[in-house]
């Protein structure tokens, strides 16, 4: 079996390259690459910068993986994922299997490239709930630590918008913070993909479920995110909000997978 990653280069998405790519027989990893997030340029760092640099330190902790693995792998610049020469460079790869997980949108033709039920995409949060940036983190400024998560989905060519093959939730802890779930959350997710993998291997039909309207769906765009809002999660963090949550977990509606 062979699939193609499309992907980043924190340390994030080494991990979850490295580890679906060690389930199958060949992989082509397509690598957009952005600034780390304990890169040193400001001669001043902000509240912001050192947010970033702390979930860099959080993620080592978690994730060994400085390098990709394989030698098949094709570094761009963000957002060439999309030119003609990357798209026949996975065309000719032949792969089974497509996954997304923190590019650039990815556009047609490649949407066209694969039988439908075989390009999937990783979203950090759960969808319909929360969407746009920071989907887990907004959680925590709007004490909801049950949309923490993240969402496996069909891909199609609108944004987080596809059928939904699973949710993941991770294990919340007492001593947990917002970066060290989302280490978790990632964890589970390679796990949740493993299996996939595993059902595209013995090919069976993936789960696929319409997002559902919700009265409360949240929209988050970059520029909400500032100083003031992270002032705000550390305070709610530091009065008890995980303690608080794990007195009396209440989930919302979520597909799993068996």
């Amino acid at each position: 079996m062979k699939i193609v990653i499309f992907t980043s280069n924190s340390l994030r998405h080494k991990y979850l390259a490295n580890s679906l790519s060690s389930l199958v027989d060949d992989s082509l990893i397509i690598s957009e690459c952005k600034p780390r997030d304990d890169s040193d340029e400001k001669k001043e760092s902000t509240l912001i910068d050192e947010h970033f640099k702390l979930r860099y330190e959080t993620e080592k902790k978690y994730f060994f993986d400085n390098e990709f693995f394989t030698e098949k792998t094709l570094p761009l610049m963000y957002k060439e994922v999309n030119t003609k020469s990357t798209f026949d460079t996975v065309k000719k790869f032949q792969p089974d299997l497509m996954i997304v997980f923190g590019s650039s949108i990815i556009r047609e033709p490649y949407l066209s490239l694969l039988k439908p039920g075989r390009f999937i995409n990783l979203h950090l949060g759960l969808s319909p709930y929360y969407r746009g940036s920071g989907t887990n983190f907004w959680p925590f400024v709007n004490e909801e630590l049950q949309f923490v998560g993240s969402t496996i989905l069909h891909l199609d060519s609108g944004i987080d918008t596809g059928d939904i093959i699973c949710h993941v939730t991770p294990k919340i802890e007492l001593k947990d913070d917002v970066h060290t779930i989302g280490c978790k959350v990632i964890q589970e997710s390679v796990k949740q993909l493993s299996k996939i993998i595993l059902l595209v291997k013995q090919d069976i039909e993936l789960p696929r479920i319409k997002q559902w309207k919700i009265d409360n769906e949240k929209y988050y765009k970059n520029n909400d995110f500032n100083e003031k809002i992270l002032l705000d999660y550390k305070e709610k963090l530091k009065n008890g909000l995980i303690k608080n949550f794990l007195k009396s977990i209440t989930y919302p509606k979520l597909c799993l997978l068996d």
